[in-house]
């Protein structure tokens, strides 16, 4: 009863503080140099080129179906808004296993290196907080067979008061997301490039 009272107590104050947060004036840096960041970085066994063609085939709804995220619900499925996500302006609908949901709209591409996109419409919690995100991943070649994902998260928070909120949720749930979307991308993408390869060399050998 007492843990439930202390629960109850933390997530009034959590609400409170959330609410107060909505009443400060929005301060809406468009530069995102200024936003706050995260930047993680991971090495995928495959060329830049095939990295680029066997991308597109990763489900994100599915990349980290079985991990559990402070604050974060896992997705549930993607749907299209406009166009087919392949070009500036395409966007599509993420929905969450909590109901919640966010559109997400390319801003930049630039084949095969940089792919930008930007978060906007969120219900999630995090909205009183950020007033939206951008996400990129920019992507070279260490070598022939080797390629470096860059991946770099930026949030325009609502005002100074949501800063702390924002670090805080970058600390202890979305990088962990990042890292394990990363994994999940690496290891889709080298099992696609290992099976391409196998079926070439078997076409070859008939």
């Amino acid at each position: 009863m007492k843990k439930r009272t202390k629960w109850l107590i933390s997530a009034g104050g959590t609400l409170l503080i959330i609410g107060a947060i909505g009443f400060y004036p929005t301060s809406e840096n468009l530069d995102p140099s200024k936003w706050i960041k995260i930047t993680l970085r991971d090495t995928i066994n495959a060329p830049l080129r095939a990295v680029s063609e066997l991308v597109g085939n990763v489900k994100l709804e599915k990349a980290t179906e079985k991990k559990k995220y402070n604050g974060m619900p896992g997705i549930i499925k993607i749907r299209p808004l406009t166009g087919n996500f392949s070009k500036p302006g395409d966007s599509h609908v993420v929905y969450f296993s909590s109901g919640d949901t966010l559109v997400e709209s390319i801003v930049v591409i630039k084949p095969p290196y940089v792919f930008s996109y930007e978060l906007t419409k969120p219900s999630l919690p995090m909205k009183y907080a950020v007033y939206k995100a951008r996400g990129e991943f920019d992507r070279s070649a260490l070598d022939s067979n080797r390629t470096l994902t860059v991946w770099t998260y930026s949030f325009l928070n609502r005002n100074f008061i949501s800063t702390f909120f924002v670090k805080s949720y970058i600390k202890n749930t979305h990088q962990f997301w990042m890292r394990d979307m990363l994994k999940a991308t690496k290891e889709q993408i080298e099992k696609d490039y290992q099976a391409k390869r196998d079926s070439s060399k078997l076409k070859a050998a008939l």
